[in-house]
């Protein structure tokens, strides 16, 4: 839970700040504050919710078993951080999807309040995708 309120909170600040700094439109601004956040949340949860160790092959008892281990961890991974990407790109388009579907009904002054509604529904559906799929060992 800690992990995906700091992912969210990221993804917060980058699109407030994008969108009040710069002249970028809260859909556009959307886009860059989930890469942000994707970033926080995969190291999130492959360190702490989903606990994956940091690969150990100093310890290991030849330099062909080291080879063998190093080479199965950063497969293993590449392996999740790919079905993470996936999880949360999938996500990310219904987020999208119901961020612009908002934008246009409400209007763009609202777009803190859409972001809210949106983010709260988008949680629950890739934390599950992650804890089921992603991250299942």
């Amino acid at each position: 839970m800690v992990v995906g309120a700091s992912a969210a909170l990221v993804h917060f600040l980058v699109l407030v700040g994008i969108v009040n700094i710069t002249a970028t439109r809260p859909a556009l601004a959307n886009i860059f504050a989930f890469l942000v956040a994707f970033i926080v949340s995969f190291m999130g949860h492959f360190y702490l919710t989903f606990r994956h160790s940091i690969p150990d092959t100093i310890n290991s008892n030849t330099s062909q078993d080291n080879a063998d281990t190093s080479y199965r961890e950063k497969t293993n991974t590449l392996q999740t951080l790919l079905k993470w990407f996936a999880s949360s790109a999938a996500g990310f388009i219904v987020n999208q999807g119901l961020f612009v579907l908002g934008l246009n009904w409400l209007g763009e002054r609202y777009y803190i309040l859409i972001w809210l509604v949106v983010t709260a529904i988008i949680t629950v559906m890739t934390f599950a995708l992650g804890k089921l799929w992603a991250f299942k060992s």
